[in-house]
């Protein structure tokens, strides 16, 4: 038939979005945000596993180790948390990301590099953690028996 490879056939075809074109950032995200941020706590996660569990040689080092590989290299999954949905919902190039850790391990095995993938954020602590009344309290008396 011709009428499918003319204009008016491609109006009937359905168009493919990624997750990343659906969640377009110029759109107000508030109600994905919690998603993503989500999603970056777990590709963050699953790469800090396989950087630091890299050289492991049994127990349950290995094991985080072969879990995020599988994860994060391996072909395929299915679902919202897939490797592949979790780096398009992020803006992230799933196949490059695949490429640089896999660069990354053969550096790593040949011994050439032991750079890591990346640094966790610092943790900035905010005001006081211990009950401050009761530390003024003792201290106070502390000073009022001198």
């Amino acid at each position: 038939m011709e009428w499918e490879n003319s204009a008016l056939g491609n109006l009937f075809v359905p168009d493919v979005l990624t997750p990343e074109q659906f969640y377009d950032s110029r759109r107000d995200d508030s109600t994905i945000r919690p998603v993503k941020k989500l999603m970056m706590a777990i590709l963050e996660d699953a790469l800090r596993c396989f950087q630091n569990n890299a050289d492991a040689k049994g127990g349950p080092r290995k094991r985080l180790f072969s879990e995020a590989e599988q994860w994060l290299i391996g072909e395929g999954g299915e679902g919202p948390f897939s490797f592949e949905t979790v780096c398009e919902t992020l803006g992230i190039e799933p196949q490059f990301l695949r490429r640089g850790l896999r660069d990354w391990r053969s550096q790593q095995l040949a011994g050439v590099s032991t750079r890591r993938l990346a640094r966790r954020s610092p943790v900035v602590r905010s005001g006081r953690i211990s009950a401050p009344a009761r530390r003024d309290a003792k201290r106070a008396a502390t000073a009022n028996a001198r």
